[in-house]
């Protein structure tokens, strides 16, 4: 236990010296600092690194999105196309329950917007 009846230790004013007790100098202060600066361009150098590689990733995905994007767009149409000639030759074989057919869902259709 720290004896409570000692004031505690003040520092020199105006001269900076050694810590007596860790024997650390101004030098291996500066020099401790000097090594912490290093690390931190280091890390900033990592980072920066990442950065990059995270950047080409994005747009290796935003490439990949456009063709996917583009093949759907490609397969909706498609898809569409198909059941447009479907409908046709369904209703090309049967006119008259085409006819019946649009008919009630006019007739659906109307009572639903009452």
């Amino acid at each position: 236990m720290v004896d409570e009846k000692q004031p505690p230790r003040r520092a020199s004013l105006g001269v900076i010296g050694g810590d007596r007790k860790t024997g650390k100098t101004l030098e291996g202060a500066a020099e401790a600092l000097s090594a912490d600066a290093a690390d931190a361009e280091a890390a900033k150098a990592a980072i920066a690194e990442q950065v990059a590689v995270l950047k080409e990733e994005v747009a290796r995905l935003r490439e990949s999105l456009g063709v996917i994007a583009e093949s759907s767009g490609q397969y909706a149409v498609s898809r569409v196309n198909s059941v447009r000639e479907d409908v046709r030759v369904a209703v090309a074989a049967n006119p008259l329950g085409a006819l019946f057919g649009a008919a009630l869902v006019g007739y659906l259709f109307g009572l639903r917007r009452r």
